[in-house]
């Protein structure tokens, strides 16, 4: 079930780029914004709820027993750091366009102190309900805002998405110009900002692609790890 909505909620989403994103791109600061503060208050929730003492991981010394009792295991699982690592790469790149001083504040006072607070409860939450650890985020919501937060987080991953899509075009758009790529046509949707175009053929080449690598992995690890992988390799 869960599979079935992500295909039809990715080809509603692509299904409606050709009207461009002049119109609905005010929505996508206050959409990601709320989604920052939801999972930092959630995160504050579990602390308070499930221990506290959590927040003791932050010691420095804790580093020193996880390897010490991991051994091996515990060197390797580091390989997880290169993922975030990706992510964090990527994620700069997204953001080159936007004054280092704007970034810088974001990060400081919004990003950073939200992520640690949720990673932070969901830590604490998992103390106590270690069988959960497969979708702890989701069982880790109180229940009276389970589907608010759903909603915000499903907005949240396509506004995500929808600057992945646009820099697809700009970079297909930059490889025409420069002659790089096979003539396709080039849509532009807003009268106001040369940036903002549309290329059928490249959007519905990314919806394909992307349905199938939803429907052929299904968990959402296994497309971590193979996202990973690539940008290692």
């Amino acid at each position: 079930v869960v599979v079935l909505v992500a295909v039809v909620i990715l080809i509603g989403f692509f299904s409606m780029q050709h009207y461009g994103t002049d119109r609905v791109s005010w929505l996508f600061a206050p959409i990601v914004l709320l989604w920052f503060l939801l999972i930092g208050g959630i995160g504050i929730f579990n602390i308070w709820k499930h221990g506290i003492r959590v927040l003791k991981a932050f010691s420095p010394v804790y580093i020193y027993h996880y390897f010490r009792r991991g051994g091996k295991h515990g060197w390797t699982s580091l390989g997880g750091i290169m993922l975030s690592i990706t992510g964090t790469e990527a994620l700069f790149a997204d953001l080159a366009h936007f004054p280092v001083s704007a970034v810088q504040l974001a990060f400081t006072l919004v990003v950073f102190p939200c992520l640690l607070l949720a990673y932070s409860g969901q830590a604490a939450y998992l103390m106590n309900n270690l069988t959960h650890s497969k979708d702890a985020f989701y069982r880790s919501i109180p229940e009276r805002i389970y589907w608010p937060v759903f909603v915000v987080a499903t907005a949240a991953a396509i506004v995500a998405s929808q600057a992945t899509i646009t820099a697809t075009f700009s970079i297909i758009k930059q490889a025409l110009a420069h002659g790089c790529f096979p003539r396709v046509k080039v849509i532009y949707t807003s009268k106001k900002f040369a940036g903002q175009i549309y290329i059928p053929d490249i959007n519905w080449i990314l919806m394909i692609l992307c349905i199938a690598v939803t429907a052929g992995f299904e968990n959402q690890n296994q497309i971590g790890n193979a996202y990973g992988t690539f940008f290692l390799c």
